[in-house]
């Protein structure tokens, strides 16, 4: 596709590598998290290690730990549910920019057509504005001539009105 203004958002990646930025987040946040788990259960396991070679009760123990996981195991759902969300929201995204990107090529394509008028019409008026001035310049020959013949005229009809003048004088 070509550049789009509205693919330059408030970020220069592209829409699909801001969501997979985003899915490499949430990766992130997960590992962390499996991390923590995986500590808070090394943890665990290593007290209960602990207090089995103490010969302890460790009934209680495994009544909090079994309790922490059911703990763990809501909230992976609460952010498994948060994820899927997410995915909704994002599809919904991206059928809209979809769409948003289809009316700018139809835009585009006006846009074009509008362009290439315009050219014709630049085209059409320096034709027009040549036209114009050749006749412009024509007339003003043709207009020269004109006066000239009227001043021709002038000086025949001064110059038969003193013949006439000077014959009437004769003829007093």
């Amino acid at each position: 596709m070509n550049d789009h203004p509205t693919k330059r958002l408030h970020d220069s990646r592209s829409f699909e590598e801001r969501v997979f930025a985003r899915f490499d987040t949430m990766d992130a946040r997960f590992d962390a998290m499996e991390t923590r788990f995986e500590s808070r259960f090394d943890n665990v396991e290593g007290r209960l290690e602990t207090l089995e070679s103490r010969s302890h009760d460790t009934k209680p123990i495994w009544e909090r730990a079994l309790k922490a996981i059911m703990e763990l195991s809501l909230e992976m759902g609460e952010v498994k549910t948060k994820v899927g969300a997410i995915e909704n929201k994002v599809d919904v995204i991206e059928n809209r920019v979809g769409g948003i990107e289809s009316k700018v090529d139809v835009i585009e394509g006006k846009v074009q057509v509008l362009e290439n008028e315009m050219g014709a019409m630049r085209n059409d008026c320096t034709g027009l504005r040549k036209d114009v001035l050749d006749l412009k310049h024509s007339l003003r020959n043709r207009l020269d001539m004109i006066l000239a013949v009227q001043v021709d005229n002038r000086d025949y009809i001064r110059d038969a009105e003193e013949r006439i003048a000077t014959l009437e004088t004769k003829l007093a």
